[in-house]
């Protein structure tokens, strides 16, 4: 047996994180909804502080956003490199949907290798399959093209 842990966005994982918000002091409170297939949102509160999500995990995340940003999150050193380079979101989904193989023949060539090993790393030990030994930019291309539209 391989030593790691995988923990995957899923119901079993709502009371531990409900435990963890609690364990941090929080009253956690369930805000009805009136359509029939939704129960609601989950409302963490703790002093003046009030985090919302439609599941434990999302509330969690929120808290935690908070706890590494403070009140002030949305100008936070996080928030200011968003100004200044491109959106981490935008990035981590242009990669995964390249639009021809010029996207890899415009990185240099540190991005190609950190690129390489990055998706290296997320088919080896996320997705447990083979990876190219030395890639070109052709094989990347079609490797992370063929693999998401599959």
């Amino acid at each position: 047996m391989k030593n790691g842990c995988t923990i995957a966005d899923a119901m079993n994982t709502y009371n531990t994180a409900l435990r963890i918000i609690q364990s941090k002091g929080y009253k956690i409170f369930l805000i009805p909804d009136k359509r029939e297939e939704y129960f609601g949102d989950f409302c963490a509160v703790k002093g003046n502080h009030k985090f919302i999500g439609g599941d434990p995990l999302r509330v969690l995340g929120l808290v935690s956003i908070w706890e590494n940003t403070g009140d002030d999150w949305q100008n936070s050193h996080f928030s200011e490199q968003d100004i200044n380079e491109e959106s981490l979101y935008d990035k981590i989904l242009s990669r995964a949907y390249p639009d021809s193989v010029e996207d890899f023949n415009s990185l240099s060539d540190k991005e190609f290798a950190d690129f390489v090993l990055e998706y290296r790393l997320f088919f080896t030990h996320v997705l447990d399959e083979k990876f190219p030994q030395n890639p070109s930019r052709e094989d990347m291309f079609q490797l992370v093209s063929t693999f998401y539209l599959e």
